[in-house]
């Protein structure tokens, strides 16, 4: 069990780090001590009053308290909600709604919107005080903690309807993710430092994070404060000592154009795990001339399939090949299935495995990437319709498990995994997956806004920025003829509104005025003839 490998490292290394941000130091025998001690509180508070197991937000960016909230919250039988302090307060509200969570615990001051009168809140907690909620020797009792088919964790996630949808992710279906990357990217070595590049409210932190704690290794945080400075950024990498690279790739190549970047500086870096985003073929050649003694691995996979499920390690010899990188060739224990998307269409979840198993594309065909086992979500908090159309129950040989539809385009060929784009209109910018149709929908709420419509501007092959095409209002007749800094000034309100309400990764960087919104022969906006224009 995942959480008596964390706690047994208490016992075996005390005083072993399990977490380092700037100053802030978390020993195991820490981690443990606090998170027992809050668990029992959470317990008392949150479960035997209510006799419900809600999930309990943790709310903050790179503290060590985090950690301990996240443990406390399984330890009392609660799932947590990790949200990063740079979430607009508006998005929050909509997540607390929607998951029904009744209880807020931060290591910084909440903002006064989320302070509402319904929630039982504790924001500035610090480690020490902890030990004000409950005596110092607490304990909380193992039949307290989630089961192995409870839910572990929930991440909120963009969605096309223009509200945050929340992808549950179970004990099981976690143990069997960290159990494949330990068993295919840990050698048999002790004291590993592994990068922390990601807000804990992204899944990527989800790989860091738990393969770390498993292995009695340290998480060393950056924030985004020092990633903005790369001064500082280079000075912590340096002084981490770090093994393990997790971050996008966008994270690597921002950091490749520093000549620093280099061997010299991370010494005993052995690994760089990359997932999230497309890996471009030159960050990853320039990597391996840097770091010729660290392998660079390719992982794949959504977020309701608890991360990743298939890696694959990039050689000097796949990179002399033409075309994508390939996104997998090692697995989980999950089916990675390449469908006709036309044919699962019109099969029912319910109807039998056979006609499932004819939607099967050959080797080299290119469909849809459906994936089947222990590690995919059992399906969206509160959302049973949106989980019915892309969850489903997939059945070979008898066995049936629990199936994802991910949208995502892709092929087998000679035993490799590729993926060569979206089936829809959902993509992913600088690691964070962005479903259009929810930038747009939030740009039609404005009063100015009559219509939008947001695309991918592409450089190099690689989703780069966002690009919304607005039509204005009635009231703003004439408007596309007004000269460019007119333009530029609309353009840079409506990205001020839009930044009240949606993240600063989902907010498009130029503004385009049009008449009218072009659509194609079928009457569906056309987004081409607006990329090409």
């Amino acid at each position: 069990m995942l959480l008596q490998q964390i706690d047994q490292w208490a016992k075996s290394a005390p005083l072993r780090l399990a977490h380092r941000y700037k100053e802030q130091v978390l020993t195991y025998a820490d981690l443990k001590t606090y998170s027992d001690v809050l668990a029992y509180w959470l317990f008392q508070k949150a479960t035997r009053n209510s006799g419900t197991k809600r999930p309990i937000i943790i709310y903050g960016h790179k503290e060590s308290e985090m950690l301990v909230f996240f443990l406390a919250c399984i330890k009392a039988g609660h799932p947590y909600i990790p949200i990063d302090k740079s979430i607009p307060t508006d998005r929050i509200l909509k997540i607390i709604e929607s998951s029904g969570a009744e209880l807020i615990l931060s290591p910084t001051t909440l903002p006064q919107k989320m302070k509402v009168k319904s929630l039982i809140y504790l924001d500035n907690l610090h480690l020490p005080a902890i030990f004000d909620l409950a005596p110092q020797n607490a304990k909380p009792q193992s039949e307290w903690q989630i089961g192995i088919d409870d839910v572990w964790y929930i991440i909120f996630t963009s969605g096309s309807t223009g509200e945050p949808k929340g992808v549950q992710i179970t004990q099981r279906s976690l143990e069997s993710f960290v159990a494949w990357v330990n068993r295919d990217y840990l050698p048999e070595q002790q004291k590993e430092i592994f990068l922390n590049q990601a807000p804990f409210s992204f899944d990527l932190s989800v790989l860091d994070l738990y393969m770390s704690l498993s292995n009695g290794g340290t998480l060393w945080s950056v924030d985004q404060e020092q990633i903005s400075n790369p001064k500082d950024l280079f000075y912590s990498l340096h002084e981490s000592q770090i093994s393990y690279w997790i971050s996008t790739p966008s994270f690597a190549e921002i950091c490749l154009m520093d000549p620093n970047f280099t061997e010299e500086l991370l010494p005993k870096l052995r690994y760089f795990l990359f997932c999230g985003e497309v890996l471009p073929n030159n960050v990853a050649l320039r990597l391996l001339e840097r770091f010729p003694q660290a392998k660079v691995i390719n992982l794949y996979g959504p977020t309701e399939c608890t991360v990743a499920v298939t890696g694959v390690n990039i050689t000097a010899e796949i990179l002399k090949r033409p075309g994508p990188l390939p996104v997998g060739q090692s697995s989980a224990d999950c089916q990675i299935l390449i469908c006709d998307p036309d044919a699962l269409d019109k099969v029912n979840s319910a109807v039998s495995s056979q006609e499932h198993l004819q939607s099967l594309l050959k080797p080299g065909e290119s469909g849809e990437i459906v994936i089947s086992g222990p590690n995919v979500s059992i399906g969206y908090l509160n959302h049973s319709e949106l989980t019915k159309r892309v969850f489903f129950k997939w059945t070979k040989n008898g066995i049936s498990q629990q199936a994802y539809r991910t949208g995502d385009i892709g092929y087998w060929l000679n035993g490799k995994l590729y993926y060569t784009g979206r089936r829809d209109f959902q993509i992913k910018l600088h690691g964070y997956r962005i479903e259009l149709g929810e930038i747009e929908e939030q740009l039609r709420k404005l009063p100015e806004v009559e219509n939008a419509v947001v695309i991918p501007i592409v450089r190099r092959n690689k989703n780069a920025a966002l690009q919304a095409f607005v039509k204005l209002s009635n009231n703003f007749k004439g408007f596309t003829k007004e000269p460019e800094s007119i333009k530029q000034e609309m353009g840079q309100q409506i990205r001020l509104k839009l930044g009240q309400i949606l993240p600063a990764y989902m907010l498009p960087q130029r503004y385009s005025f049009i008449e009218s919104i072009p659509l194609t022969m079928n009457g569906k906006v056309d987004r081409k003839a607006l990329q090409g224009g």
